[in-house]
Order: structure tokens, then sequence, then C-alpha cells
């Protein structure tokens, strides 16, 4: 099935570059490129349009612990929806349990899960929020994300250095002067400084 993916965008890919004036078959470097870029496609660039949701764990929060859990500096690679062109940075994201806590590397793995797809920034940083907030089944949980656009680095404005921040709040990250909503915000404010 994915074979027969690949081969017919491999087709059209080809057609594509066809179609913008470029003899892709004629140069030893390009010839197969519309096959490469096809596999990178399937299997790397959109691998969480089709394939199934990470399996997260989650513990019994046995011990009752109420403090914050914050994971940052989370690698996340994406593809714009708009002209599909690569946009990444940072994720950073943290909750306040109730019963259940989440292993600690399915943060990481959700992330890369919902980044591996064509989108906006904005509805990565949701999507991320609403699957989070629902196996854990709590409120307070916040997720920012920092990226650099190749849209605006490569073309239009072409503007290199512009770093794009979206967050989605809620529970106790909402609450203005709240210890836990200010402990995250210094922890991301790191993000986009360091790319």
């Amino acid at each position: 099935e994915k074979q027969k993916i690949i081969d017919e965008a491999t087709i059209h890919y080809g057609n594509f570059l066809k179609a913008l004036g470029f003899d892709y078959e004629a140069d030893r470097q390009t010839v197969d490129t519309p096959n490469r870029v096809a596999k990178a496609w399937l299997k790397d660039l959109i691998l969480g349009s089709v394939t199934e949701p990470p399996k997260v764990t989650v513990f019994p929060n046995d011990d009752k612990y109420d403090g914050v859990v914050i994971q940052t500096g989370i690698d996340m690679f994406s593809i714009c929806a708009h002209h599909f062109i690569p946009f990444f940075g940072y994720a950073s994201v943290a909750y306040v349990p109730n019963d259940k806590v989440i292993g600690l590397s399915k943060l990481n793995r959700v992330v890369d899960w919902f980044a591996r797809r064509p989108q906006i920034q904005e509805s990565l940083t949701a999507q991320i929020h609403k699957f989070l907030s629902e196996k854990l089944e709590c409120n307070s949980v916040a997720v920012s994300i920092s990226g650099k656009h190749m849209c605006c680095q490569m073309r239009g404005i072409k503007h290199p250095h512009s770093v794009m921040t979206t967050n989605k709040f809620s529970g106790v990250f909402m609450e203005p002067g709240n210890l836990i909503r200010e402990e995250f915000l210094h922890a991301i404010s790191k993000n986009g400084k360091e790319f």
C-alpha cells in the first residue's frame, strides 16, 4: 500500500518538476529525486498524518504530586500548510497532574507526531494541548512553541531571524501572577534564543 502511494507520488512530483521547466532526468544527481522526495514525505515529513497516535503511557499519581511538570527544548520539525516549506524550533509542554502522570518521553513523542504533518503553528499548538489534556484528564496544561518559518526566511519578506511563538494555556496557567504560570514562563524564556 505504501509503495503504491510512493510510486504514484513519484510520477506526480516528476510532472511537477517538468511543469516548472526543470529537466530533472537530464542530471544524474536529480534523476531519482521524485522518488526520494515521495519516500521522504511519506516516511518522515508527514508521518503524523499517516500513522496512529503514539501510545501514551500514563501512570497513577500515587504520591499525589501537585506541582508543575515541565519539559522544554523539545525539537519540533513541521511543514507549513500554506507553502509546504518547513518550519522548525522548540516546544515546551507543562501540566499539573490530577490522578495521572505521563511517561516523560511521551511528551516528546506527542509533539513529534503532531508536528509531522502540513499545518500552521497555531493549529499544532492547539492540537498538542487538546491531546494532552484529554489523555491526562487534567485542566492545567500549557504548550508553547517557538518556530522559525522558512516561508519567512527564504521567500516573501526574507527575514531569517524572526521567531514565531504560539501559546495555549489552560487552568492555573491562565491565572496572572500564579507561581506555576510564572515558573513555566521562566522555563520557556530561552526558547527561540538558542537557534
